[in-house]
C-alpha cells in the first residue's frame, strides 16, 4: 500500500498511523512498532529529519543541530529527503508509507524555515504539484490523507500536552496561534493535489478508534489487488 499522511502538528495524524499501522499488521501479518516507532516515515518536520528508529547514535545530535544550518542549505537536505524516497526500493515494496514527506515543506518551509515561498528559488508549492506527477507516474495507487481538526482543538490539545509522541510536539517551531493558517495551508495543498485517491479525516468529535474505522471504510474502495492478497492470505 502507499499512503501518505498530511495535516496540522496536534491534528492526530501519528495517533492515526500508529492505529492503522497496527490495524495492517493484523491484515497483513506484518510486525508492528508500538510508539515511539512507527511504519511511517515520518522525518520530514524540522527538527524531527531522523527515522524514529534505528537511528539512536545520532538522532538527538542530529535533531539538536539541523536548524543551525541557513536556508539554502536545509533547503538542499530537503529537497534530498524527498528525493530519496522515490528511489526504487521504496516505491517497488510492499508498503511506502509516509508522513507529510513533500507537503512539510510546501507548508512549512516558507513559513517556518525560510525557504520555498511563492516566487522564490525552489518554489516548495510548485515542486509539490511536480512531486504529485512524480507519485501519479511512480505509485498510481497511492492515497493522500488529510488529518484535519478545528484551531480551537489544536490549541487544546497544546494546551493538555497528551500524546503518544512528547517528544516529537516539543521541538517543532509550530505555535497554537498559528494553528488557523496551517490547518489551512494542509487544506489548500490537499484540494490542489494531483493524486487522485484522496480521504479526509476529521478528529475533531471522535474518537481514536473511530477515526481508525472512518479511515478502514474510506481506503478499502482504493485497495490494490496485491493488498487483498495479503491481507487474504494472512487470514487463511
Amino acid at each position: 500500500m502507499h499512503l501518505m499522511l498530511i495535516g496540522c502538528e496536534w491534528a492526530g495524524k501519528r495517533t492515526l498511523g500508529v492505529e492503522i499501522s497496527r490495524w495492517w499488521s493484523e491484515q497483513t501479518g506484518g510486525e508492528f512498532h508500538p510508539p515511539p516507532g512507527i511504519h511511517f516515515h515520518d522525518h520530514y518536520t524540522l527538527p524531527h529529519v531522523v527515522h524514529a528508529e534505528g537511528h539512536n547514535d545520532h538522532k538527538d545530535l542530529s535533531e539538536s543541530q539541523i536548524l543551525s544550518l541557513n536556508p539554502g542549505l536545509l533547503e538542499h537536505f530537503q529537497r534530498f529527503q524527498t528525493a530519496y524516497h522515490f528511489s526504487s526500493g521504496f516505491v517497488n515494496g510492499p508498503d511506502h508509507w509516509n508522513i507529510d514527506w513533500y507537503y512539510a515543506d510546501a507548508v512549512f518551509g516558507p513559513f517556518y524555515w525560510g525557504f520555498g515561498g511563492p516566487g522564490e528559488y525552489a518554489d516548495r508549492r510548485q515542486m509539490a504539484r511536480h512531486h504529485d506527477e512524480e507519485v501519479m507516474e511512480m505509485m498510481p495507487d497511492t492515497v493522500l490523507v488529510l488529518v484535519k481538526t478545528s484551531a480551537d482543538v489544536i490549541q487544546n490539545r497544546m494546551a493538555e500536552g497528551k500524546s503518544p509522541f512528547p517528544d516529537r510536539h516539543a521541538g517543532t517551531l509550530f505555535k497554537a496561534e498559528d494553528a488557523e493558517f496551517i490547518l489551512g495551508r494542509f487544506q489548500e495543498e490537499f484540494d490542489n493535489s494531483l493524486i487522485k485517491n484522496k480521504i479526509t479525516i476529521d478528529t475533531t468529535d471522535v474518537t481514536v478508534d473511530e477515526s481508525l474505522q472512518e479511515f478502514i471504510s474510506k481506503v478499502d474502495p482504493y485497495l490494490t489487488d496485491e493488498d487483498r492478497e495479503r491481507m487474504s492470505a494472512t487470514a487463511q
